[in-house]
């Protein structure tokens, strides 16, 4: 495995253990209550978490500055937790619905 990539491998399989511990605590409780994750929503979050980590590790290396780089990861915190609201409920786009409603209103 390329060096590059097992910093984001080791951190996507750690942040993947939370929804596994509580999807797992949670398993006999009724849907649309505790916390339900399927074997599709753990592939596109780790696709999503190992993507990111790789394309930040991979941009962080050119950057000069600790600063830049703080900025980067900010930057790259922002469009992934963006991509989870609207995977999850549609955030955005509700968001968005929203703001020409009231445009037009």
């Amino acid at each position: 495995m390329n060096h590059l990539a097992i910093r984001p491998a080791i951190g996507t399989g750690l942040l993947l253990l939370v929804p596994l511990a509580l999807s797992v605590r949670d398993r006999h409780l009724p849907a649309g209550q505790g916390w339900h994750w399927g074997p599709l929503d753990f592939v596109v979050m780790a696709a999503l978490l190992f993507g990111a980590g790789l394309a930040h590790a991979y941009a962080a290396r050119r950057l000069g500055s600790r600063w830049q780089r703080w900025l980067l990861g900010v930057a790259t915190l922002g469009v992934v937790l963006a991509i989870w609201l609207e995977l999850a409920v549609g955030g955005i786009s509700q968001l968005l619905g929203y703001l020409r409603g009231a445009r037009s209103a």
